[in-house]
């Protein structure tokens, strides 16, 4: 892995560690407990699964005859 890649990661790993910090500081400063809802729980839980299957299959490209594909 290069010097470059490692950077990006640790950028991206960054970002995620300080959004998990503000969010959990958030939960312990929130007055009461948010009700659940199943709707909005299968929301978050299936929807970025759902998107990024949903990009792949758009961008997923089989290789041309020519060059190895069957």
């Amino acid at each position: 892995m290069t010097p470059a890649k490692f950077l990006e990661v640790g950028r991206l790993w960054s970002a995620a560690l300080l959004l998990s910090t503000l969010l959990a500081a958030a939960g312990l400063r929130w007055p009461q407990p948010l009700p659940v809802q199943p709707a909005v729980v299968a929301a978050m839980l299936l929807g970025p699964p759902l998107l990024l299957a949903l990009v792949v299959l758009l961008r997923w490209r089989l290789p041309p005859a020519d060059q190895g594909g069957e």
